[in-house]
């Protein structure tokens, strides 16, 4: 029963992330340049999505140690870039923004190098 209630608080902060990602791209469209909007309306989707992962989801999806980490990561670096927009531009949020960016392409190699090296276990299996 607390699985479901988890799971649906974290569908429900999804779809709010993705309401407030898709009124942000409205905005631009309908309204011009946003860059008077106050930072947490940017910050929201980010850290919507990153708290729903985070969070909630880990405990439901129960997932092995080394998906844990890559997906505590991945959530952590949604949490730190919807952190950013919440703080004033200087050094410091520059410097984040780019472990911001480290921390992606970190995540996302790691995704890749697993892919191929699953890939390359399952042709020797099939072999």
């Amino acid at each position: 029963m607390l699985n479901n209630f988890l799971r649906w608080v974290s569908v429900g902060l999804a779809v709010l992330g993705l309401t407030a990602a898709m009124g942000l791209l409205l905005g631009d469209v309908i309204l011009g340049n946003l860059n008077g909007l106050p930072a947490a309306i940017s910050a929201a989707p980010l850290l919507l999505v990153g708290t729903a992962f985070f969070l909630i989801m880990q405990p439901i999806i129960r997932p092995s140690w080394k998906e844990l980490v890559k997906n505590l990561l991945l959530a952590a670096t949604f949490l730190l870039w919807g952190a950013i927009q919440l703080m004033p531009q200087n050094a410091i949020s520059r410097w984040l923004g780019n472990v911001v960016i480290a921390l992606y392409v970190l995540d996302l190699a790691w995704v890749i190098i697993g892919s191929v090296n699953s890939d390359r276990r399952n042709r020797i299996r099939n072999f």
